[in-house]
């Protein structure tokens, strides 16, 4: 190799490492600002409140979660997988806010102005949620893979375990999801038909729903 060629192949070497350098300065603030504002997420109630206070106004936890969940929306992936990090922690209140924030930002009906967040990159972490010990991080998390749609399709078996699921609510949520990965979610019908049996009322209702949306 001549001098001339080795110059150049040095100064390229060099460029490729500043560029190295650069996107991983830009990456990781990203990363760090999404994972501080999950974490602000620890101490907030919940669930959501179903009605606004008496007097109109709103309560300071409900106004830092909507600040919380407007910043997690403006980071889109980064916010989906941050969120799903959460869904490991020690802390069940972290568990429980991070799997409802996944569902409602998800779902985009936190606010309707608001587009939804693509929580799809979140489904890896959101499958070993459902069986979480604490029932809102299960519920919660199962509503979030329906929101994924027909994109959630791999995390149909384990949906279909927790139909049999000594918790109400979990199994309610099982039946929701699966109606909302629609069609793709066939090998569950089987499961869902002898949810039609189900003790409560609302699994019954909740499972001939599901079975509808994926025979269509």
């Amino acid at each position: 190799m001549n001098t001339n060629a080795r110059h150049f192949a040095l100064a390229l070497l060099v460029l490729l490492a500043l560029c190295n350098s650069g996107v991983s300065q830009l990456t990781s603030p990203v990363q760090s600002d999404a994972d501080t504002l999950v974490n602000d997420l620890r101490d907030l109630p919940t669930p959501l409140p179903v009605s606004p206070r008496s007097d109109g106004t709103i309560s300071p936890a409900e106004q830092q979660r909507r600040r919380l969940y407007e910043s997690l929306l403006r980071l889109g992936p980064s916010g989906a997988l941050a969120l799903s990090r959460a869904l490991g922690d020690d802390d069940v209140h972290l568990r429980r806010n991070a799997a409802l924030a996944l569902n409602v930002l998800g779902g985009g009906w936190y606010d309707a102005a608001w587009a939804k967040l693509d929580i799809r990159p979140a489904l890896p972490k959101l499958v070993p949620a459902l069986e979480d010990t604490d029932s809102n991080v299960r519920g919660w998390s199962a509503q979030a893979i329906g929101e994924i749609g027909p994109d959630a399709q791999k995390a149909v078996p384990d949906l279909i375990r927790l139909l049999s699921h000594s918790d109400e609510g979990t199994r309610n949520s099982a039946c929701i999801a699966l109606r909302f990965i629609g069609p793709g979610a066939k090998q569950a019908l089987p499961a869902l038909r002898k949810s039609l049996s189900d003790q409560s009322k609302d699994v019954r209702r909740f499972a001939a729903l599901a079975i509808e949306s994926i025979e269509r």
